[in-house]
């Protein structure tokens, strides 16, 4: 599930006509954050209805992570003025959703210096498929993606060198691989396949997985 909302017509007074808590590390940052921290989660409560699930305050973790209920398996993305929700009532699934704007100028220069790695980034001038700042704004949406796929079974952070992409993303899905063993049961090696969605101005990715238990010590 996802949308576009106006920051225009954000209020505090929105918090409260859709039965939403404004939690303190979110009421002292700036109206932008605030409008986007409500609209994912009024996202993500209409996910839950659309469930058949009861869809109660979504709190944030002690890792920043939302907290799901019990019975579901969520995550929540916003940029600016998109947003969107991947949720299904099966906490056997881990999921990652995000959402990007378009890359341009100097957000363009420092997603190609922090996100892709040299090999990528001869891909993404080489390749014909997408113009390149299209490709370099979903690499980074795919990788957050990943991120928050996995996050939840890794147990630590782990930074965008530790996949990477070989091939043109085609027929809708981009392909990561790892490039270093993350955990028991995610592999050096093993490869990802991230659907997306291209908008005008906008990208969005999501993957789906089934979730293990990390027992390392």
């Amino acid at each position: 599930m996802h949308g576009r909302f106006e920051f225009e017509n954000y209020t505090e007074d929105l918090f409260d006509d859709l039965a939403l808590v404004c939690p303190p590390s979110v009421s002292t940052a700036l109206p932008i954050r605030r409008a986007e921290f409500l609209a994912g989660r009024a996202m993500a409560q209409a996910a839950l209805h659309a469930l058949g699930l009861p869809a109660p305050e979504i709190p944030i973790g002690p890792d920043r992570a939302p907290l799901w209920p019990r019975e579901s398996a969520g995550s929540i993305t916003h940029a600016r003025r998109y947003c969107a929700c991947f949720a299904i009532a099966d906490p056997s699934w881990q999921l990652g959703v995000d959402v990007e704007t378009l890359a341009s100028g100097h957000a363009l220069e420092s997603i190609l210096s922090i996100t892709a790695n040299e090999n990528e980034r001869a891909l993404i001038v080489r390749q014909t498929a997408l113009p390149p700042n299209w490709l370099a704004t979903l690499l980074f949406s795919a990788k957050e993606t990943l991120f928050k796929a996995l996050y939840p079974m890794v147990r630590r952070f782990f930074g965008f060198d530790c996949a990477e992409l070989r091939t043109t993303p085609a027929n809708g899905c981009l392909r990561l691989h790892l490039t270093q063993t993350l955990c028991q049961g995610l592999p050096k090696g093993q490869h990802f396949d991230i659907w997306f969605d291209i908008a005008s101005d906008h990208v969005l990715t999501w993957l789906a997985l089934r979730r293990f238990s990390n027992n390392q010590t």
